[in-house]
C-alpha cells in the first residue's frame, strides 16, 4: 500500500477516534448535567441510612435498653400488655432480640387503611422472595421490658429519621414515581462510569500520572480533572456493584428480573411473609399461643433475634424468622395458627441460585454481610460517587462560559460505528428504563442542537 494511503488511513482513524471521544464527552456532560442532582439526594441518604442500627441506638436507647434481671416473662404476657397501649391497633411483628439487656419490640399496624393503598414490589425482609408490599400504612412500634411488662414508649413509623431517609433514598418521598427516578438514575449513572472509563482511558499516553495517580501540582482544571476521573477508576467496580446490587428494588426492573426468575423456576421457597401458605380454619377453632410458636422454634434450634409474624385474619398463620447478617443463617417457619402444625420450613439449601445471589447482593448493598468492613467499603464508595458529583460541577463551572450551558460540541459527519450502536442497544435492553430515556435523550439533543443553531 502506497505511503500516502497508509498516511490518509492513519489520519481518518484518528479523526474518528478524536469524533468518538467529542461524542463521549457530551454524553458524559448531558448525563451528569441532569442526573447529579438525582445522585447527590440518592447517595446522601444512602450513606445516613446505612447508620440505622448506630442512630437508633443512640437516639431511641431509653426505648430500646433495659436493666436484666432473671427471668423474662411469656411473649403472650407481653403481647397483651402491649396492646393496651394502642388498642385501636392490630399486632403485626413481634420482635425479641439475643441481647439481654434489649427490650421487645412490638410491630402494631392500623386496622383499617384510610389513605388509598399504594403496594411495590418488595425483596422483604432482605430475603429472596419478592411480595407486593403496602408502601404507605403507618405503623406503631411499643416497646416493652421483657422482665417487668413496663411499656417503655411508643414510636410511629413516620416519626423515625431512618425510615425517612429509606425513602428517600428508595423512591425520593414520591412513591411508586420515585422509585422509577431513582431506577433510572441507576441507570445513567451506568452510563457516566461507562462514559467516564473512555473518556479516562490513557489512548496512547505513557505514566501513571493523570492516569493512577491524580496531578495535584498543576493548574486547577487537571486538579480537578484528575481527582474526578482517578477515584473514579478504581471504585468503578464497587460503583456498579452497588447499582447492580440495587436494581432489584426497583419498579421496572426488578420486576422484569422477578419475571425472569420466576419463568426460570428459580424463585425462592416460600419463606417469611409468604402469603401462599394458609392457615385451616374449622368449627370452634381457637388461635394457639405465640409461646407455642417460639418454644417450637427454640426447639428447632432458633436462636438469637427472632420475628414472630402474628395471623392479621382466620387464614393467615403464624411465622417466625431468626435473624441475621448472613442469609444462609435466617431460617423461617410456617405454623397453622390454629392446631400448631408446622406447614412450612425454609431451607437454604434448596433456595436457587439466582435467589440466593438476590440475598446476598441485598446484603453486600446495605453494609451487612462481612460487618464493619462491609459498611465502610460501601460508605467510601458511595463517598467517592457523592465526590465524583460535586467535582463534575467543579469542572462545569470552570468551563461554562457566562451566561451559556457549555455543552461539548456535538461531531460533524460523525457515523458511530456498529459496536457503539449495539452496545448502545445492548444497555437498553438490560435497563429499559435507560433505553426509553435514551430516546427522549436524542430527541432532546437534537431539539437542542436546532435551536442552538437557529441563534447563532
Amino acid at each position: 500500500m502506497p505511503e500516502t494511503a497508509i498516511l490518509d488511513s492513519t489520519i481518518a482513524k484518528r479523526a474518528a477516534s478524536r469524533k468518538l471521544y467529542q461524542l463521549i464527552i457530551r454524553w458524559h456532560f448531558f448525563c451528569g448535567l441532569l442526573f447529579i442532582p438525582f445522585i447527590l439526594v440518592i447517595s446522601i441518604s444512602g450513606c445516613i441510612y446505612l447508620f440505622e442500627d448506630e442512630y437508633e441506638d443512640y437516639m431511641y436507647q431509653d426505648l430500646l435498653f433495659v436493666n436484666p434481671t432473671n427471668k423474662v416473662l411469656p411473649a403472650s404476657v407481653l403481647l397483651k400488655k402491649a396492646k393496651l397501649a394502642v388498642p385501636e391497633m392490630r399486632a403485626a411483628t413481634y420482635k425479641s432480640y439475643a441481647q439481654t439487656e434489649r427490650s421487645v419490640e412490638i410491630i402494631f399496624k392500623a386496622k383499617h387503611q384510610h389513605k388509598p393503598i399504594q403496594t411495590s414490589m418488595e425483596w422483604v425482609g432482605d430475603g429472596p422472595e419478592k411480595l407486593p408490599m403496602v408502601m404507605n400504612q403507618e405503623r406503631t412500634s411499643v416497646f416493652i421490658n421483657p422482665y417487668t411488662g413496663a411499656i417503655l414508649g411508643t414510636l410511629k413509623s413516620s416519626d423515625r429519621l431512618m425510615g425517612f431517609m429509606k425513602d428517600l433514598h428508595g423512591n425520593l418521598l414520591t412513591g411508586k414515581i420515585g422509585t422509577k427516578v431513582v431506577e433510572l438514575t441507576s441507570c445513567w449513572v451506568g452510563m457516566l462510569m461507562t462514559t467516564g472509563l473512555i473518556m479516562w482511558w490513557p489512548r496512547g499516553k505513557t505514566g501513571v500520572m493523570g492516569t493512577l495517580i491524580p496531578r495535584l501540582k498543576t493548574n486547577k482544571r487537571l486538579f480537578w480533572r484528575d481527582l474526578h476521573a482517578v477515584p473514579a477508576f478504581y471504585f468503578s467496580f464497587f460503583i456498579i456493584f452497588l447499582i447492580i446490587s440495587g436494581l432489584p428494588w426497583t419498579d421496572v426492573w426488578g420486576e422484569a428480573f422477578h419475571t425472569v426468575q420466576r419463568d426460570l423456576k428459580m424463585s425462592a421457597p416460600a419463606g417469611f411473609h409468604s402469603r401462599e401458605i394458609k392457615s385451616k380454619y374449622f368449627m370452634g377453632a381457637e388461635q394457639i399461643s405465640i409461646d407455642k410458636v417460639i418454644s417450637e422454634a427454640t426447639n428447632r434450634g432458633y436462636q438469637g433475634e427472632l420475628n414472630v409474624k402474628i395471623p392479621h385474619n382466620i387464614s393467615d398463620t403464624y411465622a417466625i424468622q431468626r435473624n441475621s447478617d448472613d442469609p444462609a443463617e435466617r431460617p423461617s417457619m410456617h405454623f397453622d395458627q390454629y392446631t400448631g402444625k408446622v406447614l412450612a420450613a425454609s431451607d437454604w439449601n434448596k433456595v436457587p441460585l439466582l435467589a440466593k445471589s438476590v440475598s446476598y447482593g441485598i446484603k453486600l448493598h446495605r453494609g451487612e454481610y462481612f460487618g464493619v468492613w462491609n459498611l465502610v467499603l460501601v460508605l467510601v464508595t458511595t463517598l467517592v460517587l457523592i465526590f465524583m458529583a460535586i467535582s463534575g460541577i467543579v469542572l462545569w463551572l470552570q468551563r461554562c462560559p457566562k451566561g451559556k450551558l457549555g455543552a461539548p460540541k456535538l461531531p460533524r459527519n460523525y457515523k458511530q460505528p456498529g459496536w457503539l450502536l449495539g452496545t448502545t442497544i445492548g444497555f437498553s435492553v438490560f435497563m429499559p428504563l435507560l433505553g426509553a430515556s435514551l430516546i427522549v435523550f436524542i430527541l432532546g439533543d437534537w431539539v437542542y442542537t436546532r435551536l442552538k443553531l437557529s441563534y447563532t
